[in-house]
């Protein structure tokens, strides 16, 4: 459960298909799955995989005196900073110069919500419903929120109980989302605000500090592994697509449970064969540059006009097929995400990343791991 941080080929590339699917919901308007709930668990599993496995190594080093909590501490919150708020808040700012002026004037966006990364709050209880083209930052609030706290619990926890603090949220969220849906919340309240979210972050962990098996499997059983997990995921997701809208029942929460653990073998099957031909796919340069930017993509792709190359009397002039003239608008939406997302990282967060190691290293050099006292 300790292992060194090592690179992980294809999180970039899964980055991107959650992108996809979150971009395929909320442009493509795609009803058979739930896609953009697939999209997003599948970010927080990434999440999970990475920031409390950096966390859990960081704890390791801790015990065995090569770091300060302190240090630790301090590093984890600069590095996210960095990469989270300065695209986040000149977009928020542009927002709300916009809207003040011109942009859903009509439409209360909750925006002084948004920007305490609030939003789900403000979406699942104080709003009790989307708020315009700004919802989708529902998700970016609860990361935000898991980071936190994640650091204090993890870094001032043995790490010999991170494993098992994992599964105690993933239990506990497992209980606390099925007595929200038996108790007939709303669906933006479930959706938004149910700590079963928190507890897809929690998988993560969990995969991170799980090493891979001592014997490795066989093609075939490996093969029926990754099969069973794609048809769970297939299976559940359909399934549950049937009950949206439907009465007050537990049953969307045992299949929402279902999903995320169908996800979850999927994901722990690709972090442990690294060498795979799926991890290979994954990894190629179109799709993990995708990945990415796939931040700038998420945070752009929603504010991007629904009716861009929405033109059915210049398509019929044109003779165009009526399915061509559907997907026309959507390919000009999702192109005009990925330029938005390219610009942003080169010009911005790119920019931003290169002050992570010079300032690491002056967090290191002034709370040096030898000057480490006390108890850990």
């Amino acid at each position: 459960m300790t292992g060194a941080a090592t690179h992980v080929k294809g999180l970039n590339g899964l980055r991107a298909l959650a992108v996809v699917l979150v971009f395929l919901s909320h442009k493509a308007h795609v009803d058979a799955i739930d896609a953009g709930k697939l999209g997003v668990w599948l970010f927080f599993l990434i999440s999970g995989y990475l920031i409390i496995g950096e966390l859990h190594r960081s704890r390791v080093r801790i015990e065995q005196r090569g770091a300060r909590r302190d240090a630790v501490v301090y590093v984890f919150f600069m590095k996210r900073a960095l990469r989270i708020f300065p695209v986040y808040y000149l977009l928020l700012i542009a927002l709300t110069i916009a809207h003040a002026s011109f942009y859903q004037r009509d439409v209360n966006l909750g925006l002084v919500w948004h920007y305490a990364f609030l939003s789900n709050l403000w979406i699942g209880v104080v709003h009790d419903g989307w708020a315009g083209t700004v919802s989708h930052f529902w998700s970016l609030a609860v990361e935000q929120q898991f980071y936190l706290v994640a650091p204090f619990v993890l870094v001032f926890t043995r790490a010999s109980r991170h494993f098992a603090l994992c599964v105690a949220v993933v239990v506990a969220s497992a209980i606390a989302h099925l007595a929200l849906m038996r108790d007939g919340a709303s669906e933006p309240l479930v959706y938004a605000l149910s700590p079963w979210n928190f507890a897809m972050i929690a998988l993560g962990g969990t995969a991170a500090m799980t090493g891979a098996p001592a014997r490795e499997p066989s093609p075939l059983a490996s093969g029926l592994v990754l099969l069973g997990g794609l048809a769970g995921i297939a299976a559940f997701a359909v399934l549950r697509a049937d009950f949206v809208g439907s009465p007050v029942s537990p049953v969307p929460a045992v299949l929402d449970v279902g999903l995320a653990m169908s996800l979850y073998a999927v994901f722990l099957w690709i972090v442990h064969r690294q060498d795979s031909a799926l991890v290979a796919a994954l990894d190629m340069r179109m799709l993990a540059y995708l990945g990415t930017i796939s931040y700038g993509f998420y945070l752009f792709h929603n504010l991007i006009p629904s009716r861009l190359g929405v033109d059915p009397a210049l398509y019929d002039r044109l003779d165009v097929p009526p399915l061509v003239q559907e997907a026309l608008p959507v390919a000009m939406q999702f192109a005009l995400a990925v330029l938005l997302a390219h610009l942003s990282w080169q010009l911005l967060e790119k920019r931003m990343l290169e002050w992570k190691k010079p300032a690491e290293a002056a967090i290191r050099s002034r709370l040096p791991a030898s000057a480490a006292a006390g108890p850990t």
